[in-house]
């Protein structure tokens, strides 16, 4: 009878060396907690574009909506209203107002409102915030702002105009993009004074 050497198989389990995944999971928190303290989240407060009409009908007495408009272009800014005569609002010159409406197509149709041109390269926010706080001055009640852009035109400048237009500053007028952007905001009854902070994006015509 032969005898054959039987090998002894070690059924034990040992258990697993969790040192180095908590010695990183110790590192990473650190870090983690100071990469969200440099993010910063900010609201834009925008509604989206209505369409139709509703059922209810105003009434003949009640004071028609300005119903304004800020249109951005690849050449400029454009305000327009259906309430008013914005350009007879801003006190510009009728023939002005009518050279700046002729389209450089001959064929295109002249277009409305008044127009606030491009400085070089850059969008004239200053002459646009001016413009807008004398509509302000005349419609204290209103607050909505309709804004349109074109399909080239990034949203990044839908937020500055948004930021140039949602508060009043020190002054009602500025001649310098310097002034203005190192202008605060004035402060009314503890509060920053609103200027069109109720924003809505309309449908570019």
């Amino acid at each position: 009878m032969s005898w054959r050497n039987k090998k002894t198989v070690d059924d034990t389990i040992e258990d697993l060396n969790l040192v180095p995944i908590m010695n990183m999971v110790v590192c990473l928190i650190p870090m983690v907690l100071a990469g969200t303290a440099l993010i910063k989240v900010g609201v834009v407060n925008v509604n989206a574009p209505k369409f139709g009409q509703g059922a209810a009908t105003p009434d003949e007495t009640d004071e028609k909506p300005l119903n304004l408009t800020v249109a951005v272009g690849d050449d400029g800014f454009r305000l327009t209203a259906t309430g008013a005569d914005i350009n007879q609002v801003l006190g510009i010159d009728p023939a002005m107002a009518a050279a700046a409406a002729q389209p450089a197509d001959p064929t295109q149709p002249p277009k409305e409102g008044a127009f606030i041109p491009k400085k070089g390269e850059e969008y004239d926010y200053v002459d646009l915030y001016n413009k807008m706080v004398k509509v302000k001055s005349q419609f204290p009640q209103e607050t909505v702002m309709n804004l349109t852009a074109d399909a080239r035109v990034p949203f990044k400048l839908l937020v500055n105009v948004m930021d140039a237009l949602r508060v009043k500053l020190e002054q009602d007028t500025y001649g310098d993009l310097a002034g203005f952007k190192s202008a605060s905001a004035r402060i009314e009854e503890g509060a920053p004074a609103l200027l069109w902070p109720d924003v809505v994006f309309a449908v570019a015509q």
